[in-house]
């Protein structure tokens, strides 16, 4: 994060990856794992140091992105979605890859017609 920080610092004012406030394929690949962070915080306490000086062009840039009515539009709710991730925190989903990842195995290792899910 903080050497995507610097690269950030790098392009100017923070408006987007390469600033001017134009989105490039990197701010839209790298905003969906950046707005999921609050995650962490839920379930294992972890919270980004926002104040942390080597994460300003970070900050800046993630206040930015996330201000756009263009990316608010497509973002999940947030109450929503802990719920439906919370399955996989408390390792009650039931599914295929939820399974596999329970067992530390790869779902393409999984039988289906031995293990349920």
């Amino acid at each position: 994060m903080k050497a995507f920080s610097k690269e950030l610092e790098k392009n100017g004012d923070g408006r987007g990856f390469l600033g001017g406030g134009r989105l490039t394929n990197t701010d839209i690949s790298l905003m969906p794992w950046a707005y999921r962070y609050y995650i962490f915080e839920h379930y294992r306490g972890y919270c980004i140091p926002m104040d942390d000086d080597e994460l300003a062009a970070y900050s800046i840039w993630f206040d930015y992105v996330f201000s756009l009515d263009s990316v608010k539009r497509t973002l999940p709710d947030k109450d929503r979605y802990l719920e439906h991730i919370g399955k996989y925190a408390d390792s009650s989903a039931r599914s295929k890859v939820a399974n596999a990842v329970r067992r530390g195995v790869s779902a393409h290792e999984l039988d289906d017609e031995k293990d349920t899910y």
